[in-house]
């Protein structure tokens, strides 16, 4: 039986990852911060799952190689401003797992994305830089748009956090008519699991290119499955700009919607080609669930 360690166990796609693993038959292990590791709660989903548990820091470089010497693989969902996936990189180096998926692959393809226009993507591409370095037998699955991040927020990101989701109020970003794609967590936990059992994928890129759609036709997809309208406000590209200069993180939003570079056609294979046997979820099943729970709140 094979041992996956997730790290990031307790966020949206870290818990996705924990039970796709679990379902998988793998012999479950999460690293999680000393502050999480007292909190019941949060963990009991973890030993529900039948989970080991370590406790640990992504700034810990010993309780690092401690977890991964004990396993075969490791999968990395921390948020992509950590910087410390450095110190994970040198860990598992040093553990000698078998295989690695980092969490630097969860965005954009680095071959769509023009590099120093989204801070976040450089300190990715810093970390592959790293791993490719180090020879580390890794699996990167590029993911392009979160549903729990886009989609809920009917490509507004500047929405994220809000309540209610999707918003009442949405800003239609240039035209409105350039694609990008998406995908929800439970799938890019079932393509990452897949990948881990693919022998094809060692040190290969996969990236997920499903439920293609503009800005404008989430938000009339939305309309007619909601029966709801929210506001639209229009921002042209030229605005965006001028807020990038003092946000820089919002050059997502002109990597979305101006430039699609989520839908730009790469080299790198796409995981429905790929791997046909697995179904993903539609945006309208998305927005069915959502307006399902919007109508009983």
């Amino acid at each position: 039986m094979t041992s996956t360690l997730i790290i990031g166990a307790t966020g949206l796609l870290g818990s996705e990852m924990a039970k796709a693993s679990g379902h998988n038959g793998d012999r479950l292990h999460v690293l999680v911060r000393p502050a999480t590791a007292g909190n019941e709660e949060r963990l009991r989903p973890l030993k529900e799952l039948g989970a080991k548990i370590h406790v640990g820091d992504l700034d810990d470089y010993d309780s690092l190689v401690r977890a991964a010497g004990a396993v075969d693989r490791v999968i990395s969902s921390v948020h992509v401003d950590s910087a410390s996936e450095m110190t994970l990189v040198r860990s598992v180096r040093d553990a000698g797992v078998s295989r690695y998926v980092p969490s630097a692959g969860f965005g954009l393809d680095f071959a769509a994305a023009a590099p120093g226009s989204v801070p976040s993507l450089d300190l990715k591409r810093a970390v592959f830089d790293a791993i490719r370095q180090a020879d580390l037998p890794y699996t990167v699955i590029y993911t392009n748009g979160f549903f729990s991040t886009w989609v809920a927020t009917l490509g507004d990101l500047m929405r994220f956090g809000s309540s209610p989701l999707p918003p009442e109020e949405v800003t239609l970003y240039g035209d409105g008519n350039v694609p990008a794609t998406f995908v929800s967590e439970k799938d890019i936990a079932a393509v990452t699991l897949r990948a881990l059992n693919d022998p094809d994928a060692l040190r290969s890129e996969i990236r997920i290119a499903q439920n293609r759609t503009t800005q404008s036709e989430m938000i009339d997809l939305w309309r007619r499955v909601s029966g709801r309208s929210p506001r639209i406000v229009r921002q042209g590209g030229a605005q965006l700009e001028t807020m990038i200069e003092t946000a820089p993180w919002l050059g997502l939003l002109r990597a979305f919607w101006i430039r699609g570079e989520t839908a730009l056609e790469t080299t790198t294979p796409e995981a429905g080609t790929l791997y046909p046997e697995l179904a993903f979820e539609t945006l309208e099943s998305a927005f069915m669930a959502m307006a399902s729970a919007k109508g009983q709140g």
